[in-house]
């Protein structure tokens, strides 16, 4: 009986070829396009969200997995295993930390099976990494406390920062005014997110044009590494929303910063492209 299993959900934008590979369990999110429901990148691909995205008038909606489909999961676990890792989205971003939480204690009561519930406070490979991570250690035979703070220090040391090539969507999702998101799209403005310490998303700064953007992401990266603290290698992950040409780009003027222990390139899952939009475009070093 294999002692550990890890679990995840599908915004750790984590291919699926990857995941089976790794035998990783995940829990997908629910897109909602008009009453058509779809498990986030199992029934509808980043492609085919992204292609039908372009194509509505109003936003798709998102929502967190059901309690029963950790339940579920957990229980069919715990006759593989003796202790499950769950790493989940953000709690202040979403309620799937909290609804793997209350599964979790449901389990316990029930099966012979010790679930460790942590919320990455992170978004997309900010999460996928804490995912990789947990796996290798387990994989190198670390005790499960070890492999907790491990995972706590990456916690700690990540940076998540999101761009969006139009304001269109964050204004149609309610999260800026018609006003704003028009004389930004005059001026060709495009901002910068941040996920912060406790996992909120907020605005970092702006950029006019994406040359300008570019740079600035380059010297945020450069300025994190400087005052890194681990005893670990970074890792970087760029992500993107139906923009591989640029993102390719930005990895040409990232990859030289540092001796990253991995690059990853991914796509973004269709739940998080549906609060940032096509063109996005998200650089994390963990």
């Amino acid at each position: 009986m294999a002692s550990i299993k890890i679990v995840t959900d599908s915004t750790a934008d984590l291919s699926l070829e990857l995941i089976k590979e790794l035998g990783i369990e995940m829990i997908p999110l629910t897109v909602n396009f008009n009453n058509e429901f779809f498990a986030d990148k199992i029934d509808i691909s980043p492609n085919e969200f992204f292609t039908r995205l372009e194509k509505v008038d109003e936003l798709p909606k998102t929502s967190q997995p059901a309690i029963g489909k950790f339940k579920e999961k957990y229980f069919e676990l715990a006759s593989e295993c003796e202790t499950i890792i769950s790493l989940h989205l953000a709690g202040k971003l979403s309620g799937t930390y909290r609804a793997a939480r209350l599964a979790a204690d449901m389990v316990e009561k029930e099966a012979d099976i010790n679930i460790e519930v942590i919320n990455s406070k992170s978004v997309s490979l900010g999460l996928g990494f804490l995912v990789l991570y947990a796996v290798q250690a387990n994989n190198n035979g670390l005790a499960l406390q070890e492999i907790i703070e491990g995972i706590k220090e990456r916690i700690e040391a990540s940076m998540v920062l999101f761009t969006v090539d139009t304001l269109d969507y964050l204004e149609k999702g309610g999260r800026i005014g018609k006003a704003s998101a028009f004389v930004g799209s005059l001026l060709n403005i495009k901002p910068i997110l941040k996920v912060n310490e406790e996992g909120e998303v907020d605005l970092h700064s702006k950029a006019r044009g994406k040359r300008r953007l570019f740079r600035k992401l380059k010297s945020q990266v450069e300025k994190e590494l400087a005052v890194r603290e681990g005893s670990f290698n970074p890792r970087l992950g760029l992500v993107h929303g139906n923009a591989l040409r640029d993102v390719e780009k930005l990895k040409e003027e990232l990859s030289g910063l540092a001796e990253w222990d991995e690059i990853v390139v991914s796509e973004i899952s269709p739940v998080i492209g549906t609060h940032v939009g096509p063109g996005a475009l998200g650089v994390i070093v963990v």
